[in-house]
């Protein structure tokens, strides 16, 4: 089985004219997959038994003219997105045959009674989706071997140009794997390039492991570790703790306080009391799981460890 690592890295983006080209590229593939999706789905017992690149072929004979196929059930698509790149097209068909393709699924299990509870609503096709395009190599988008600059095919005064961008960040896994096509990705207030690659995992060996890292997730200390072999010997412990307790601290000192002064004359705290502190409670929460995880699995690459084993600690 296949794993995709990402870097992502942040476009930089420095007059009006580029942050328009790519708000309005996105603007347009989003309004082109909602579109195609209304398509998929009135065709469907068409275009559900196709897999694969084959619903390419079969949506296109729907939208696309041709000098060979003039006529086309669907001239809109013609006219409104005229001089559409053709790879990005088959991406947005691609896209929008997959979002309709599960709710088709989630659908089916829904009237085959498969629900969380007795009165579950079915689930709704929905149109309007946050998906971002993903860059054909060399088509849609080309990417300096150090990975420093980028060109990227947008649109631009209603026209399809290529348009430069600095990169800014690291990569980790880029060159080390199969790169995969690159995705234009936005959190609303910067733009990003990931670069996904493809690796193959090497096969686990048969047989019990030689070495296991025992992990015990604590609440004082973040985690307590051994290195553990199959005889029952340890070769090393010790304890991960947390690097933001003082602030974790402060900010629910903070919440107290004003919660406290909102509830003193018998009030009700009120819908999304202290929002931003919770908000920052979790990111808080959610970092330093990603950095205790990959202190683990630094140490067991350190040992030698052949698996990690993490609470269910019986018989190791």
């Amino acid at each position: 089985m296949s794993i995709i690592r990402s870097d992502s890295l942040a476009l930089h983006v420095t007059s009006a004219d580029q942050q328009t080209a790519l708000t309005d590229t996105l603007a347009l593939y989003r309004r082109l997959v909602r579109d195609l999706m209304t398509v998929a789905y009135t065709h469907w017992p068409q275009v559900g038994v196709c897999e694969g690149n084959a619903v390419v072929e079969v949506i296109e004979r729907l939208i696309h003219p041709t000098q060979k196929r003039p006529q086309v059930r669907y001239t809109y698509f013609a006219k409104r997105y005229y001089k559409f790149p053709s790879y990005l097209r088959r991406v947005a068909i691609m896209d929008a045959v997959g979002q309709v393709r599960s709710f088709v699924t989630r659908f089916e299990a829904w009237r085959s009674g498969e629900r969380k509870h007795l009165h579950a609503k079915p689930p709704r096709l929905t149109s309007s989706t946050k998906t971002v395009p993903s860059l054909y190599g060399s088509q849609c988008a080309k990417i300096k071997a150090d990975a420093s600059h980028a060109f990227i095919k947008v649109r631009q005064h209603n026209d399809w140009v290529w348009m430069g961008f600095r990169l800014k960040g690291t990569c980790r896994f880029r060159g080390k794997g199969k790169a995969k096509s690159p995705l234009l990705t936005t959190d609303g207030r910067q733009w990003q390039l990931s670069l996904p690659e493809q690796f193959d995992p090497p096969k686990p060996a048969k047989g019990a492991p030689g070495r296991v890292l025992a992990v015990d997730v604590g609440i004082n200390t973040a985690a307590t570790w051994a290195v553990v072999d199959a005889q029952g010997t340890v070769h090393a412990r010790g304890f991960l703790s947390r690097t933001d307790k003082d602030r974790e601290y402060r900010l629910m000192q903070r919440i107290r306080r004003q919660a406290r002064k909102q509830t003193r004359h018998g009030s009700r705290l009120p819908p999304g009391f202290c929002r931003r502190d919770h908000q920052r409670l979790t990111h808080l929460a959610d970092n330093q799981a990603h950095q205790v995880s990959r202190r683990l699995v630094n140490l067991a690459l350190k040992h030698d460890c052949q698996a990690i084993a993490v609470e269910d600690l019986k018989g190791w």
